[in-house]
C-alpha cells in the first residue's frame, strides 16, 4: 500500500493532466450538445488499454526500484529521504552514497592486499633465513657422521617444511612467474627421486624410475614441485616395498606405491586444505598442504590429478599432462 501510494504521488501531474484531458472532452461534448454515451464507452475502452498496457507494467517497474531503494537505505542509514524509486535528489543521495561504499571498498581492499604482501615478504624472509641454520646443522652432521642419520631425516624433513611454506607463499603469485615450454619429463622426475634418495636409502625403500621418452608443454619447476610433493607423500606413508614411477603415451604420470593406502572416506577430501585424514593424524608432522598444493598447482597448469588407492595395498597418484593437438585445417 505504501508503495502504491508513493506511485500515485509520484504519478500525480501525469493523472492530473489525464484528468483534465477528460474534463475538458466532457465538456466539448456537453457545450455541442454531443451523446455523451460513445464518449463514456470510449473512455472505458482507453482506461482498460492504458491501464492493461502501459500503468500495469509501469507499476510492476516501480515496484521493483522502490524495493532496491529499500534495501539500500537500510544498508545505508545516512540516508534520510523518503525510499522512491522517482526523484532527482533521492538519486543524487543514493549516488554518492554508492560512490562512497565503493571508495570505502577499494580502501579495504587496498589495506588487505598491503597486509598480505607485508605477511607473504616476512614468510619469505623467514623461510629463506631459516635455511642457514638448517645449513649449518647438515654441514656438522656431515663432519661427524657417527650416528647421525637418524638426525640426518629429521633435517631433511624440517628442509621439506620450509620448501612448503615458500611453494604456499610463491602459488599466489604463480601466473606472473610462469614459464610454458616444451621439456623431457623424466629428468625432472629423476631429479625429484634424487631429492628423496637418502629417505629410501633409510626406510630401505626400492625405487622403479622406467625409462620414458615423453615430452610436455609445463613449466619445469612447478612440474618438479608436484612431483616432490607426490613423491614424499610416497615415501612418508610407505614402510616397505617398491615406489614406481612411470609415464604411458597419453602423456599420463603416474606414481605408485605400496604404502598405507587411503580411507576410502577420506579420500574424496584429500585436496582440502589442511585436511590429513586418518593417515595424517597417525603421523603427527602432517601438514595435509602437499596435496593441496599441488592441485592448486596443476589446476593452473591446466592439468588433471587423479588419485586411486586401495586401504592397505597401496597409492597411485596420476597427472595428466598430455594437452589437446592443434587442429589442422
Amino acid at each position: 500500500m505504501k508503495v502504491l501510494l508513493s506511485y500515485l504521488y509520484d504519478r500525480l501531474v501525469l493523472f492530473l493532466g489525464v484528468l483534465t484531458l477528460s474534463s475538458l472532452a466532457v465538456l466539448l461534448f456537453f457545450l455541442f450538445s454531443l451523446p455523451v454515451g460513445p464518449l463514456f464507452y470510449c473512455f472505458l475502452i482507453l482506461t482498460i488499454v492504458g491501464v492493461g498496457l502501459f500503468l500495469a507494467p509501469d507499476f510492476v517497474r516501480y515496484h521493483r526500484r522502490a524495493v532496491k531503494l529499500e534495501a539500500l537505505s537500510r544498508l545505508a542509514p545516512h540516508l534520510t529521504e523518503p525510499v522512491s524509486a522517482e526523484g532527482s535528489l533521492h538519486q543524487q543521495r543514493l549516488m554518492e552514497t554508492v560512490e562512497s561504499l565503493r571508495q570505502e571498498v577499494a580502501r579495504l581492499e587496498g589495506q588487505l592486499a598491503g597486509r598480505q604482501d607485508e605477511l607473504m615478504e616476512y614468510y619469505t624472509l623467514w623461510a629463506h633465513q631459516v635455511k642457514t641454520p638448517l645449513a649449518a646443522m647438515g654441514l656438522i652432521l656431515q663432519s661427524n657422521p657417527e650416528d647421525s642419520e637418524a638426525i640426518r631425516q629429521e633435517l631433511f624433513k624440517t628442509e621439506r617444511y620450509v620448501e612448503l611454506v615458500l611453494g604456499y607463499l610463491r602459488i599466489y603469485s604463480m601466473n606472473a612467474d610462469l614459464q610454458l615450454e616444451r621439456c623431457p619429463v623424466r629428468p625432472i622426475a629423476a631429479q625429484a627421486v634424487k631429492k628423496f634418495a637418502p629417505q629410501f636409502i633409510y626406510k630401505k625403500l626400492s625405487l622403479e624410475l622406467e625409462d620414458f621418452p615423453n615430452q610436455v608443454v609445463t613449466d619445469q619447476k612447478w612440474l618438479l614441485f608436484m612431483l616432490e610433493q607426490i613423491i614424499s607423500n610416497a615415501a612418508k606413508y610407505t614402510e616397505r616395498g617398491c615406489i614406481r614411477i612411470a609415464m604411458d603415451q597419453a602423456d599420463v604420470l603416474s606414481v605408485s606405491d605400496q604404502g598405507a593406502g587411503i580411507d576410502p572416506a577420506d579420500l574424496p577430501r584429500v585436496f582440502e586444505r589442511g585436511f590429513t585424514g586418518h593417515n595424517g593424524r597417525a603421523e603427527s608432522t602432517s601438514t595435509g598442504l602437499g596435496l593441496y598444493l599441488t592441485r592448486r598447482v596443476a589446476d593452473t597448469l591446466h592439468n588433471r590429478i587423479e588419485i586411486d588407492s586401495e586401504l592397505g595395498k597401496g597409492t597411485t597418484v596420476r597427472l595428466f599432462l598430455g594437452r589437446p593437438k592443434p587442429k589442422r585445417d
